[in-house]
């Protein structure tokens, strides 16, 4: 056998490693076949998938890199190579990946979809839509372009839309439970509660370990007051994974309305644990700390959450409050006005009403803020 023969067969074998997801033994056999032959491009590319699937994005994002090198026609390769950047959370770059593939195959509709996607992430929704359209026009039965477009349209306050979009996704696709899942997350987005519990409850009638199901079931329930129903919800959810960060941050929040406020902190301190960029997370703990009286702590916690999120309108309204208990009103006022410059529909409204500020009432700086807002409405 010759070196050009070794090399072929190391690569065989590590496509089956790869099948059979032992990542790490794949990637020696991959490696031992690019040390006999270098420009084996597929090597390349199985080897970044084998990264990706670790998680190590960089060395994947190389291996797809070298595979380019030596054939930068490779569509499948520029594919994965924007798929390992999308799972990075690097959307721009994953845009721009699509956009380059899209230049050298227009008619590829996964190119399409996966560039309305980054695009989604990004919240350019109105640029997502026109992708998900030629996606379909391409493919009309790729059904998650219906369901991805459902999203983008739902998240414009075109609720109709979107739910058109979705029920063309499960007419194509009716025992998928992400499908439902998706559909219910609009109507939940949309306050329309029960609608959208119908749909969770669905989706786990397909899929019952469906866990994000579980999770949006328990928020549903919470607001129809049904409050032990919730919280047997998230703890159905963190059975069925463990370290699933936005389970423990949403039981922290139920424990926290309960008054349980130590036992919040305990859950998002799992859920922090679990994912320690979770920025609400930080800010949930923050906010519970502050009503048990440790504002230091709790400026901390929401410090941590700003510095992972800087535009976190939520975290600043919470830092002005923990200001507030300080009685440094300049800076409580500050803050919460930041919050209401980045969301005035939410964070003006809880101004005006919100018991935590009532320490704010008489302070002048608090009066003259909402006397401002008053008169741009008027």
């Amino acid at each position: 056998m010759n070196t050009e023969e070794k090399a072929e067969s190391l690569f065989r074998q590590g496509i089956e490693s790869l099948e059979s997801r032992e990542f790490t033994k794949a990637i020696e056999l991959l490696d031992n076949a690019l040390e006999l032959k270098p420009d084996l491009g597929g090597a390349w590319c199985c080897r970044g998938l084998a990264f990706g699937h670790l998680e190590q994005y960089e060395e994947s994002l190389t291996s797809f890199d070298q595979a380019l090198k030596y054939n930068v026609l490779d569509l499948q390769a520029w594919l994965n190579r924007g798929l390992v950047l999308y799972q990075w959370q690097r959307f721009e770059d994953s845009l721009a990946n699509f956009t380059q593939l899209i230049k050298l195959e227009h008619f590829h509709y996964e190119a399409w979809f996966h560039k309305g996607n980054c695009l989604l992430e990004l919240k350019r929704e109105l640029e997502a839509i026109p992708c998900f359209d030629k996606c379909l026009e391409l493919n009309p039965d790729y059904y998650k372009a219906y369901s991805n477009r459902g999203q983008a349209q739902a998240n414009l306050g075109r609720l109709k839309a979107g739910l058109r979009s979705f029920d063309k996704a499960i007419a194509i696709q009716p025992d998928e439970a992400q499908l439902w899942y998706n559909r219910g997350c609009a109507l939940l987005f949309a306050k329309q509660d029960e609608e959208a519990l119908s749909d969770f409850d669905k989706a786990l009638e397909i899929e019952p370990n469906h866990m994000e199901s579980w999770l949006n079931r328990g928020v549903v329930m919470d607001r129809l007051g049904r409050k032990d129903e919730s919280f047997a919800c998230f703890e159905k959810a963190l059975e069925i994974n463990p370290l699933e960060t936005h389970a423990w941050n949403n039981r922290g929040v139920f424990l926290r309305k309960e008054g349980e406020w130590k036992k919040a902190v305990a859950s998002y301190d799992k859920a922090i644990e679990c994912d320690p960029n979770n920025h609400e997370a930080w800010d949930n703990r923050g906010y519970a700390l502050a009503l048990m009286g440790k504002v230091n702590l709790a400026i901390a916690s929401i410090n941590r959450s700003l510095e992972i999120k800087p535009d976190h309108a939520n975290g600043m309204y919470n830092k002005g409050f923990c200001y507030g208990l300080q009685k440094k009103m300049k800076l409580a006022v500050s803050w919460i006005e930041e919050a209401i410059k980045l969301n005035q529909e939410k964070y003006l409204e809880l101004a005006r009403t919100d018991e935590d500020l009532d320490i704010l009432r008489r302070n002048k700086h608090f009066k003259s803020l909402l006397r401002k807002y008053k008169a741009v409405e008027s």
